[in-house]
């Protein structure tokens, strides 16, 4: 029974010492942010680049958890290089809100990084208050 564990052992060394002599490295994302100053009718995008690991790197985003695809009109997905996606959204409007995600995968791992986006609504007058900034809500 001892000699079953300790062939575990070394098959797990084996294995361990195989992925470290071949270099391989997980991907490490840089953290993105989204502007504070975004408004409806408005664009932005932001950048995922990946700072250490080895190719090939497969990226995907994700909006709320759900995975986004290059729409037409609304979202556009680019690989710049090896190493670089930017996700635009062409249009910002209510249903922009909410958590993107950037998640970069290679044979050894993944890393994912995330922002919230928080667009502005249009600046109201409330007669005898001021102004005030509303903010949109998916409700």
């Amino acid at each position: 029974m001892e000699l079953k564990w300790w062939t575990v052992v070394q098959l797990i060394l084996i294995q361990s010492w195989c992925v470290l002599s071949s270099g391989s490295r997980p991907p490490a994302i840089k953290p993105f942010h989204f502007s504070d100053v975004v408004s409806e009718g408005s664009r932005t995008a932001v950048i995922c680049v990946v700072t250490n690991g080895d190719v090939p790197l497969e990226f995907k985003w994700f909006k709320d958890g759900k995975s986004l695809q290059s729409e037409e009109g609304h979202f556009a997905i680019q690989l710049i290089d090896e190493f670089t996606s930017i996700l635009t959204i062409k249009k910002l409007d209510s249903h922009s809100n909410g958590n993107y995600t950037c998640r970069v995968t290679n044979s050894v791992g993944s890393d994912e990084k995330s922002d919230i986006l928080v667009m502005r609504g249009k600046i109201i007058e409330i007669e005898h208050l001021g102004y005030l900034d509303v903010t949109y809500c998916n409700c």
